[in-house]
């Protein structure tokens, strides 16, 4: 009978699993990768992570489907990713409300950042859009909206609680003094649509969720929250222009894999992403809806995130908003 030592067991095995990593690797991908995209049709998450399964899916050579997973803020979807094998098979296109602010509103302490998920790569980034109905007595103006909500008690929507355009009409409600209640919805569909209706006096939400309705006549925009207005909306001033400076909000969106999975996996899909964010129709898509390419490494991402959070743990321990 052949003993072996303890060390020389655990020598193999690692031997083993270093042979069997590189193999995934060098085989990787073998079949089809699921994106899951943690909030409904229609929103921004889900217009351009079907526009990036699309283009991964050319690079890579296999099927990438979206699967929409709303709910919780994004919580949902995105707890599913964590749970997934770590095989770069089950991805996610997170954004800083499913990364950061979800997480800090839930009372569950669901899952981390930077425990429980490995950036990728960075994608994209956009100001958002605050808007109202086109309706006669709907306001015109930042100050007309300022006037209504502290007349009266009104309402805002957002594609759920925890996202970023909800978080950011709360930035504004708190420093216009308004009185208004958040609706919460379960994607920016119904959530615009009640807008147009005159049902709810404002939201704010990303550009590809809301460029549709403005274009169609339904919504009407009046400001942004980025440094510069949009070109897509040159007659729409910023939040600093409207006599809000110091408030600069946006969403940005970025690739993740569960924790766990091998290294070489990440940086061939980092390697691929890069690829896709640099292509001229890919930005020129970015730009017909107003987005930013995010460029950034994997290493970068991580920076990248860790600076976010100090902002919004500031607001959100002070706004006693929860998730739960």
């Amino acid at each position: 009978m052949i003993h072996l030592s303890k060390q020389r067991l655990l020598g193999m095995g690692a031997l083993l699993l270093g042979l069997c990593s590189g193999l995934s690797a060098q085989t990787y991908p073998a079949g089809p990768i699921k994106l899951v995209v943690a909030f409904a049709p229609g929103t921004g998450s889900d217009i351009l992570g079907r526009i990036v399964a699309g283009k991964l899916a050319d690079q890579l050579g296999v099927a990438v489907s979206v699967e929409n997973r709303a709910g919780a803020g994004g919580i949902i979807g995105t707890q599913s990713v964590v749970k997934a094998p770590p095989d770069g098979y089950t991805l996610t296109l997170g954004t800083n409300a499913t990364l950061i602010t979800s997480p800090l509103l839930s009372n569950s302490n669901s899952y981390r950042v930077d425990k429980d998920l490995l950036p990728i790569g960075g994608v994209a980034r956009t100001p958002i859009v605050v808007v109202t109905s086109v309706q006669a007595d709907a306001p015109k103006s930042l100050q007309e909206l300022m006037a209504r909500g502290k007349e009266k008690t009104s309402s805002f929507s957002s594609a759920g609680v925890g996202t970023i355009g909800h978080l950011t009409s709360e930035v504004l409600v708190k420093k216009l003094s308004l009185e208004s209640n958040h609706v919460p919805y379960k994607g920016s569909g119904q959530s615009l649509t009640d807008v147009a209706r005159g049902e709810i006096l404002f939201s704010t939400d990303t550009p590809p969720a809301v460029l549709p309705l403005i274009r169609g006549g339904k919504l009407r925009p009046l400001v942004v929250t980025g440094e510069k207005r949009l070109q897509v909306l040159p007659d729409v001033p910023t939040l600093q222009e409207s006599g809000l400076p110091g408030i600069n909000l946006g969403v940005w969106w970025a690739l993740m894999a569960p924790v766990g999975t091998p290294s070489p996996v990440i940086e061939r899909l980092g390697a691929e992403l890069a690829k896709v964010v640099a292509q001229p129709d890919m930005r020129k898509k970015m730009q017909e809806m107003e987005l930013e390419p995010m460029p950034l490494t994997a290493t970068e991402l991580a920076g990248f995130i860790r600076s976010e959070y100090p902002f919004w743990q500031q607001f959100l321990s002070q706004s006693g908003i929860r998730l739960e």
